[in-house]
């Protein structure tokens, strides 16, 4: 094994282990705020079956784990996301979150059956591989639109987006170095990587002062006799 690949073989590791916490600030957040706000729930639900898509996609090509690892830790913290999304989000009832794990309990029997049977059918092969990419683009339009429309973020955790936007350029290197330069995935990261920046840079635009920091301005001089 040359140098380079012993290189991105360590760097996919890394990238592995950060996607161990990726997701945590941003679960932390909302389970402490007891609150969901500035979250889309159809962006937490398309981030995780993008995940999940993509890390079938893998398993069926049978490619080494240091190149897409990290995919089914992510697949795992986004369902824990969407889930508190549907606890902790304002309207919540019992009969739509009933609907809403009955759903998640259809999507997981159909990703037993695709495990199972996938590696049979070529064709699904390939929409496993595409599709992530057009549901990480889905997945961060309502959520970039929601905070250009809001101008606020609610409690989106800059933390989480920073290292997302960090492993897909790392993922984007390592899949050109093991992963015979695999444009699906080699797309999905380069799209993922700018649309995680976008988020970043939203985050921080439209940060609001915590509570009881008042804002620094011009001392005044008041006057005494």
């Amino acid at each position: 094994m040359v140098l380079a690949d012993v290189l991105a073989a360590w760097l996919g590791y890394a990238v592995i282990a950060g996607a161990c916490i990726v997701k945590v600030p941003q679960i932390f957040l909302i389970v402490s705020q007891s609150s969901a706000e500035g979250l889309s729930e159809a962006a937490c639900a398309l981030d995780a079956i993008a995940a999940s898509s993509f890390s079938y996609y893998n398993l069926l090509k049978g490619y080494p784990v240091a190149g897409w690892g990290e995919q089914g830790i992510v697949a795992v913290q986004a369902t824990v996301v969407l889930m508190l999304v549907w606890i902790y989000r304002k309207g919540a009832n019992r009969s739509n979150l009933k609907l809403r794990f009955i759903g998640f309990a259809i999507w997981i029997l159909l990703s037993v059956a695709i495990l199972v049977e996938g590696h049979e059918y070529q064709i699904l092969v390939g929409i496993l591989g595409s599709s992530p990419t057009a549901m990480t683009t889905i997945s961060r339009i309502p959520q970039i639109s929601m905070n250009w429309r809001t101008r606020q973020t609610g409690q989106l955790s800059l933390i989480t987006f920073f290292l997302q936007f960090l492993g897909s350029v790392a993922r984007f290197l390592t899949t050109l170095q093991l992963l015979g330069k695999d444009m699906l995935s080699l797309l999905s990261h380069s799209v993922g990587a700018v649309l995680n920046l976008v988020v970043v840079l939203q985050i921080i635009a439209y940060q609001r002062p915590r509570p009881g920091v008042k804002p620094s301005g011009p001392a005044r001089v008041v006057a005494t006799k």
